[in-house]
């Protein structure tokens, strides 16, 4: 029988301190297991924490993330989760995976790891969910939709949301009352399944698919076969490419997406100009479904067409290729031009409206987060 869970099976609670604990469901994300053992004991989640980890102010960070002073031991014994199935449930095991090589703990930005720009104990980001799942008997957020490339919900193909549609407050379950269900907004009680489904696009429900079948062993990218972390490193390169193109699109970048056959009104401008994993999952849904038709066109196919209509360097994220002799060799038929040095500096007297757009959404941001209103 096909498993039902792809990330964790969940786990039961075995002779908990905590008679109340409820069991861990399958694939839910960490901090969603938290903030239901909380109300299930009639306390905040920031109580619980401050119970377990009574040095650390455990909201004010991104609780889904490793930390040195989360020590698992203690929560263990308390809830009767053994220690594997909790690190499970967080995002560690991923990221082993998508960085092979290491990376730092306190790392602000980490590719393909959704942030959640946490200040004190406001988030500018929320967690995703998807509006029907809410309708479940025991709502609960889930591990892979901390994950960039998740932009729709597989079982009922509807895109996610991470903001209330009333109030348009990040969605924080951590902030809500102990008398309320995962399914409304802490912020204005509204319920999250009330929503109107978006519709998807079709290519990056397929990307998702494929990017966690991937996790699970290695990758085809055309004829050749590459790791997880390899494969996702060449597809983030080509989202990157794709924002570069949004942004600002020449003759040649257009030429080039047009004999790929990439569908050019997918791509939504960024609202913030920030990060691909920072944008709205309707506007990582287009990046997805255009990078999907790059991958699936293969290396041998991007050095035909990138080599036809010579297509620049510039326009292409080479930084942070790492070891990758595939990638390297895509960069290396990009035309090389030599910066232009003026002889003075250029004053420039106005902005773009679209720059203007994207600082005023920063700051809208930015206030929305310090709890200026």
């Amino acid at each position: 029988m096909e498993a039902t869970y792809t990330w964790h099976q969940g786990a039961r609670c075995l002779n908990p301190r905590w008679p109340l604990s409820p069991e861990m469901l399958p694939d839910e994300l960490f901090s969603s297991w938290l903030v239901r053992t909380a109300h299930a004991h009639r306390c905040l989640p920031s109580t619980l924490t401050g119970i377990v980890w009574p040095d650390a102010q455990a909201w004010k960070v991104d609780l889904d993330r490793r930390h040195s002073w989360t020590n698992m031991e203690v929560l263990s014994s308390m809830t009767g989760l053994q220690v594997p199935s909790l690190l499970a449930s967080t995002l560690w095991p991923i990221v082993q995976k998508l960085h092979p090589n290491g990376v730092a703990e306190q790392t602000a930005h980490l590719p393909w790891i959704l942030p959640l720009g946490c200040r004190n104990r406001s988030h500018a980001g929320g967690l995703l969910c998807c509006p029907c799942c809410m309708t479940d008997t025991i709502p609960h957020y889930l591990l892979q939709y901390r994950l960039a490339w998740h932009t729709v919900c597989p079982r009922h193909r509807t895109l996610l949301i991470d903001r209330c549609l009333r109030c348009s407050s990040a969605l924080q379950p951590n902030r809500l009352r102990p008398d309320r269900p995962l399914s409304v907004c802490h912020h204005c009680g509204q319920s999250l399944a009330d929503v109107s489904p978006e519709p998807i696009v079709k290519s990056a429900l397929a990307f998702q698919s494929f990017a966690d079948s991937a996790s699970q062993s290695t990758a085809l990218y055309g004829l050749t076969s590459l790791s997880f972390a390899e494969w996702m490193c060449i597809a983030r390169v080509m989202v990157s490419f794709l924002k570069n193109v949004t942004r600002n699109p020449t003759t040649k970048s257009q030429l080039f997406c047009q004999a790929m056959g990439l569908d050019l009104s997918q791509l939504k401008p960024s609202s913030l100009g920030l990060p691909f994993e920072y944008a709205t999952p309707a506007e990582r849904a287009g990046l997805l479904g255009q990078a999907w038709v790059i991958m699936q066109a293969g290396p041998e196919r991007f050095l035909e067409l990138a080599g036809e209509v010579e297509l620049p360097v510039t326009i292409f994220p080479v930084r942070g290729i790492g070891g990758s002799p595939i990638l390297a060799q895509m960069v290396s038929v990009l035309v090389q031009h030599t910066r232009h040095q003026s002889g003075r500096l250029s004053r420039r007297q106005t902005r773009e409206p679209l720059e203007v757009w994207r600082m005023w959404n920063r700051l809208q941001r930015r206030t929305h987060r310090n709890g200026i209103s």
